[in-house]
């Protein structure tokens, strides 16, 4: 299974200096002055992240989590009234998750009154960038794979708006012959799915990738090898175990990005409903609804289960290989052992050391696909749903529906190896028409591009199935709602990694280390990213 995650683009920020706004003679001026400084940093770390090809997330991390210890130090100073304000702060971000205003193709640009809207942009800033680190890793992964079965037409050198690995050249590896004229598509699929004519259905075959072209070269002679599992065949040891890593990596990252949403979405944003610093007066509830629509509780908790959904699908995708290898190494092994006439009791055998996994990897993303439907249920609890970036919506939405369709490709590998190939021939349909349907519809780039990937592979696995089924089976097919009746629930298994907030710099919480600077560990850091190893 494809991961899908979604580029998030970054906000960037207008210049503001904090002296403006505190009376003179006030205590703390040079450290007031070091929160302009590295303010100040952050902001040109987030315009050559704008404007550059090429990006460096851990740069922008740096800045982040550099400059949050200051700004926590100016909130704390504030409440306490160590410090007099003759204006109220006011800071302008740019509001990425926000729909553009008119008929402009820009985010808004929003000034807001308070300290609290400048440290939540500034963590939910960070939270993108784990997003955007995750995604990455994820795509890496990903096109290992590409490259490996020589599926260079759908090999995409960065990950949407903001990946480090644009521009870069594709390094393939020693064990993959890849040829730069090899194309692939829907057409292929389509054509030989309908049974067009001999020589269409030859043209097709040529643009397909080895994953498309080739039976199992491990269970030779099989007419029902597993060969959604084939792209191991191209992978050595060390791509798996790098591939393992890659997304092992990444759902960790999207776990951090979860906790840090869970820490603005239900500490953050209340303190700031409940304090003076900045409201804008009436009830808390009246005061948010006044707040751009990407500092409300609804739209960041969207974020939590996004990032938990991806991190998810992560797991289920490393698991997913992992089950794919063994039972082609226990169908070589079998094949070795009991010769070249035991091909049917070979595939049997590894039927049998998989069948447990598709049945787990099922429920997963089921979780999954349901993590997104609660993503889509805060979005639409917002008052005016257009207010959110059409992007945004389009992403959460249609991921609801890739990854029930995955599920379903899942089921019907788990029939098929039950020999139950009715059943197996309707979840592949039934998925099969949901990738299609995401393919046509869809219009966010990331979805479009894993959908028609999975569309050839269940594809593939359907036309096998149904060729089964008509000449030695006949069993029923079930339609599409008999199949949604006997669908599991889903199961998770990660959640968020509490974020954890580092003691100010100034002001009263950082000579006891009560209050904000919780975690002892965090607070004796020498430098930004200590014990952070990538």
């Amino acid at each position: 299974m494809t991961t899908i995650g979604h580029p998030y683009t970054l906000p960037t920020t207008a210049n503001v200096s904090f002296q403006e706004f505190l009376a003179p003679n006030t205590p703390h001026q040079r450290h007031v002055s070091d929160v302009t400084a590295f303010r100040g940093r952050l902001r040109i770390a987030l315009k050559e992240h704008k404007h550059s090809s090429r990006h460096d997330f851990l740069n922008i991390q740096k800045a982040i989590e550099d400059y949050i210890p200051h700004i926590l130090g100016l909130l704390s100073a504030l409440e306490v009234t160590e410090l007099r304000v003759i204006n109220e702060i006011e800071t302008t971000w740019r509001c990425t998750l926000s729909s553009p205003v008119h008929l402009s193709t820009k985010q808004p640009r929003v000034k807001h009154k308070s300290v609290y809207y400048e440290y939540v942009f500034t963590l939910l800033t960070l939270g993108y960038v784990y997003m955007d680190r995750a995604n990455e890793y994820s795509q890496y992964a990903h096109n290992k794979i590409l490259v490996a079965i020589g599926d260079v037409s759908n090999y995409t050198g960065g990950y949407g708006d903001g990946s480090s690995m644009t521009g870069t050249n594709v390094s393939y590896n020693s064990g993959s012959a890849v040829s730069s004229g090899i194309a692939s598509g829907m057409a292929g699929s389509s054509s030989n799915s309908t049974g067009s004519t001999a020589k269409g259905s030859s043209s097709a075959s040529s643009t397909a990738s080895r994953l498309f072209k080739k039976k199992s070269s491990i269970i030779k002679g099989s007419a029902t090898s597993n060969t959604i599992g084939e792209f191991t065949d191209y992978l050595t040891e060390e791509d798996l175990a790098g591939i393992d890593h890659q997304l092992t990596t990444a759902a960790d990252l999207y776990c951090k990005a979860a906790g840090i949403f869970e820490y603005v979405a239900q500490d953050l944003i209340p303190k700031w409903n409940e304090s003076g610093l900045g409201a804008a007066g009436g009830s808390a509830k009246g005061a948010e609804a006044s707040r751009p629509i990407d500092v409300q509780i609804s739209v960041v908790s969207a974020h939590i289960k996004v990032a938990l959904g991806e991190a998810h699908a992560c797991t289920v995708r490393k698991a997913s290989i992992k089950a794919a290898r063994a039972a082609a190494l226990r169908a070589s092994e079998s094949s070795r052992s009991a010769g070249s006439g035991a091909a049917a009791a070979t595939v049997s055998a590894a039927a049998g050391a998989s069948k447990t996994s598709y049945v787990l990897l099922a429920k997963l993303s089921i979780g999954v696909k349901e993590e997104y439907e609660r993503a889509y249920g805060l979005l639409k609890s917002v008052k005016d749903l257009n207010e959110i970036s059409s992007d945004f919506r389009a992403h959460v939405k249609d991921a609801k529906v890739y990854y029930e369709a995955l599920a379903l490709t899942l089921l019907g590998m788990d029939a098929y190896e039950s020999q139950q190939y009715g059943k197996a021939v309707g979840f592949m349909t039934s998925a099969k028409a949901s990738f299609a349907a995401l393919i046509k519809s869809s219009k966010a780039g990331t979805i479009v591009s894993a959908a028609s990937f999975e569309y050839r592979l269940a594809n593939e696995k359907c036309q096998a199935f149904q060729k089964i089924n008509d000449s030695v089976t006949f069993e029923k097919v079930p339609s599409t709602a008999e199949l949604l009746t006997v669908m599991p629930s889903g199961r998770d298994l990660l959640k968020p990694k509490k974020y954890q907030v580092p003691r100010p710099c100034f002001g009263p919480l950082s000579v006891d280390g009560s209050g904000a600077g919780g975690d002892e560990s965090v607070n004796k850091l020498a430098y930004a990213l200590q014990g952070a190893y990538f």
